[in-house]
């Protein structure tokens, strides 16, 4: 375990509903980036408005400790998960992390610590139980939120005054997903960049796909909304090649993509808007896949884009792994598509081609927005053994860190870090704020992929098409799951 003086933790990042950009000529280019800078400039404006109307209280803390628990980036390797360093090292984010918690320490008198460990939860749970009020906000893995909530580990979010979730610096997509009848157990802010990196993105070799001659401009198609499954698989065939003539396809030999099978045709499910769990107008959730024929037609379409065409090569026989693999081989020019987290771009900075950045396929020109797989990170919680008389001050640092956030921590990474350094075109910084805007966060993905997520992409990676079945037998499995989590919180309530 490493005790850090003055960390400072919490949060996830600010990634809002998606969106699509269309223009098919100079003109309308034109025209949408000069729409585009009056949309940002009406967005700052906005947000200091809320600011004004939301103000947080002038005080003096005296001292003052805000206490988190936090992964560090040993185990959680695939996000970033930095919330404090101890001085400047030219490094952006680092840097910006630094000015912001000495920002909000010197303005209120407070101290700002981190105890970051391999993995939260090795420990949570032992802390909570014994009655130990050692930290203020805890990060737990998103599957695990239900479970910490109904063992009664975690409390609601509405003990903070001062947290308003309903203001642009909280994530309202995320947020509205971990509540459930009207009690909040997570929140996702802009104070940490966790979940904004974990995005799934599609990344594409350039030189590959120049050398194909193909007619179709990929950046073109995403902002006509003609990027669709049928378009990714008609240009993915073009990829598939036996490169040694053997007959036999095998890792020597040329594909559209490969990699981990849950995020590889998660990202795909998820780009064509399904959801595993919804909620309710009711405030409860519910099983979204039984009775829902667009669902089951989306699951289909994947499966026969995938089955017996080659696009695909599954590099090891597990659901969850296959990323390292997959990063190998799209460096040495035996796939053209290579699907990664934004954090995951950092990778390729030393390949030895030029890389364009897409988000996954829409499921046809009529979806309206695209849709990025967002899960499997940490999210802040509140231990249950936050005591009440630090609720106040608890409230005030983490939505002043948020809103700092929000200017400053957020655009250093978006517009600094990945358009300038990890980007190398103004085609895929554009595609970056459709990407940034579009992630979707579902509790099938964040809470019960157990029963959900995971068994749908058992059927891609063995290839069997069962999806009919398969969903009959998860239902009772899925509601037992829900139930098990409304009766907790009807409990604690």
């Amino acid at each position: 375990m490493i005790k850090y003086n003055r960390a400072f933790a919490l949060g996830l990042a600010a990634l809002m509903t998606a969106g699509c950009i269309s223009c098919s000529n100079a003109d309308n280019q034109q025209k949408s980036t000069v729409t585009e800078s009056e949309s940002t400039d009406t967005q700052a404006v906005t947000a200091q408005s809320e600011q004004e109307l939301h103000p947080l209280p002038e005080k003096n803390m005296d001292g003052f400790e805000l206490r988190f628990y936090n992964y560090n980036n040993n185990w959680m390797t695939w996000a970033i998960n930095q919330l404090d360093a101890d001085s400047e090292n030219g490094d952006n984010v680092n840097d910006e992390i630094y000015r912001r918690n000495r920002r909000i320490e010197d303005k209120y008198n407070c101290v700002i610590t981190e105890t970051a460990v391999d993995n939260t939860l090795d420990n949570f749970r032992n802390i909570v139980m014994s009655g130990d009020d050692a930290y203020d906000i805890a990060f737990v893995y998103d599957e695990q939120v239900a479970n910490l909530y109904s063992e009664g580990l975690i409390s609601s979010w509405d003990r903070l005054e001062y947290v308003n979730l309903d203001c642009s610096w909280w994530n309202q997509n995320a947020n509205d997903v971990f509540q459930i009848n009207g009690k909040q157990f997570a929140a996702v802010g802009d104070f940490t960049l966790a979940m904004l990196t974990r995005g799934f993105v599609l990344l594409f070799n350039k030189d590959m796909y120049d050398a194909a001659n193909l007619d179709d401009n990929l950046y073109d198609l995403v902002r006509s909304n003609q990027w669709t499954l049928d378009k990714f698989a008609e240009i993915s065939m073009n990829f598939v090649n036996d490169l040694d003539g053997n007959g036999v396809y095998d890792e020597n030999d040329q594909y559209a993509t490969t990699g981990a099978v849950k995020l590889h045709f998660g990202s795909l499910v998820t780009g064509c808007g399904v959801k595993y769990i919804s909620v309710g107008e009711d405030g409860l959730p519910y099983f979204n896949i039984p009775g829902n024929t667009r669902a089951m037609d989306v699951l289909q379409k994947i499966f026969d884009i995938h089955n017996g065409t080659g696009i695909f090569y599954k590099v090891v026989n597990d659901v969850h792994n296959g990323s390292n693999e997959a990063r190998e081989m799209f460096k040495s020019h035996k796939i053209v598509f290579q699907g990664t987290s934004t954090k995951g771009i950092e990778y390729y900075r030393d390949v030895d081609f030029d890389i364009g950045i897409l988000p996954y396929p829409k499921y046809d020109s009529e979806q309206e927005e695209y849709y990025i797989l967002t899960s499997g990170c940490g999210v802040p919680a509140i231990p249950a053994t936050l005591s009440d008389d630090r609720c106040e001050n608890v409230g005030i640092l983490l939505d002043a860190l948020c809103r700092d956030s929000q200017e400053n921590l957020v655009p250093t990474y978006k517009d600094v870090v990945l358009k300038v350094k990890y980007s190398n075109d103004a085609d895929s910084a554009e595609m970056l704020d459709i990407i940034f805007k579009s992630a979707a966060f579902d509790l099938g993905l964040s809470m019960w992929p157990n029963v959900t997520y995971y068994k749908y992409m058992e059927s891609y990676l063995n290839m069997v098409d069962n999806f009919s079945s398969l969903t009959a037998s998860l239902e009772p499995q899925v509601q037992a799951n829900i139930d098990k989590l409304v009766e907790a919180l009807e409990e604690n309530g």
